[in-house]
């Protein structure tokens, strides 16, 4: 049912004047007596008496003016309920990210664009897709993925690149040399960050160009708890420099490895993107990323 019908009845049945409806609802009063004879017609019953020259609400009027009311009300209940959601939805910038990501120089950016603007609200995913095409694009998140490619294009921005490193020990046989040579780690037990199915993962590819299948005895997503592994004496890890932050134990070395492998961070955002909070965003990656690298 056509509401502003129904909010010119009952605007009309305060004011009993078609002119002063007109006027309250920046109409013509031609254009509110059609309305008002439409509804009447969409009903079956006449609302108002027009017989004498001051208007009046008939029996039927008066009958469906509570439940009128009723309707318009809870119409614009249903609509304050629609805005509401739609303005919060419109101020969340969700970012479906890898766990790492505070190691990163995105994380700065992301915390820096959300002091700028407090209005907007986090929404972060956490996952170990490690290139587009693992994940299913979702066209208003914001992704930030590690690739073994440079991404190319104006939807993805390269904020820097990491390598593989390895991580033993300071008692480890080898924690003296700055570089090792990876074929030298062959009968280590490996304890590698990440899932068995994400590509990025190339460790064993790594492994097998220096001559040697790895032996891994531990995959998984939690960095300390490798660290932790690797403390305890159960084996070597060989993992993304900058993925280890700050927090590395006294106990544990970080090590150089040749060959190794370089990987690059990226932020990426659909070209289909309409929301506000995620198109803003991406607008304050592509103005400032460059000055903080």
């Amino acid at each position: 049912m056509d509401q502003q019908k129904l909010q010119l009845f009952l605007d009309l049945t305060e004011t009993l004047n078609y002119t002063e409806t007109a006027e309250r609802n920046y109409m013509t009063q031609g254009n509110v007596s059609k309305k008002i004879s439409a509804l009447e017609k969409e009903l079956q019953v006449p609302l108002f008496d027009r017989s004498n020259r001051q208007i009046r609400l008939t029996e039927e009027g008066q009958l469906l003016l509570p439940d009128i009311r009723r309707i318009v009300r809870d119409y614009q209940s249903l609509a304050d309920t629609l805005t509401e959601y739609r303005e919060k939805k419109e101020r969340v910038l969700t970012v479906h990210t890898i766990p790492t990501m505070p190691n990163y120089l995105g994380f700065d950016l992301l915390t820096i664009f959300l002091k700028q603007h407090p209005e907007i609200h986090l929404n972060l995913k956490e996952s170990e897709a490690m290139a587009l095409g693992d994940f299913e694009i979702e066209k208003n998140t914001v992704y930030f993925f590690r690739s073994l490619k440079e991404q190319a294009g104006k939807n993805a921005i390269n904020t820097e690149k990491d390598r593989f490193v390895a991580v033993m020990p300071k008692s480890h046989p080898l924690a003296a040399q700055a570089t090792i040579p990876l074929a030298e780690l062959a009968e280590e037990n490996f304890l590698l960050l990440g899932l068995p199915s994400s590509p990025y993962y190339s460790v064993e590819e790594l492994c097998r160009e220096a001559g040697f299948v790895p032996k891994i005895d531990y995959q998984g997503t939690r960095i300390d708890l490798i660290l932790r592994m690797v403390e305890e004496g159960l084996g070597v890890s060989l993992i993304m420099e900058k993925s280890l932050g700050s927090s590395l134990s006294q106990e544990l070395v970080v090590r150089g490895i040749e060959p190794t492998k370089e990987s690059f961070l990226n932020f990426y955002l659909s070209e289909a993107a309409d929301a506000p909070a995620p198109k803003e965003f991406f607008k304050f990656l592509q103005a400032n990323y460059s000055e903080m690298e």
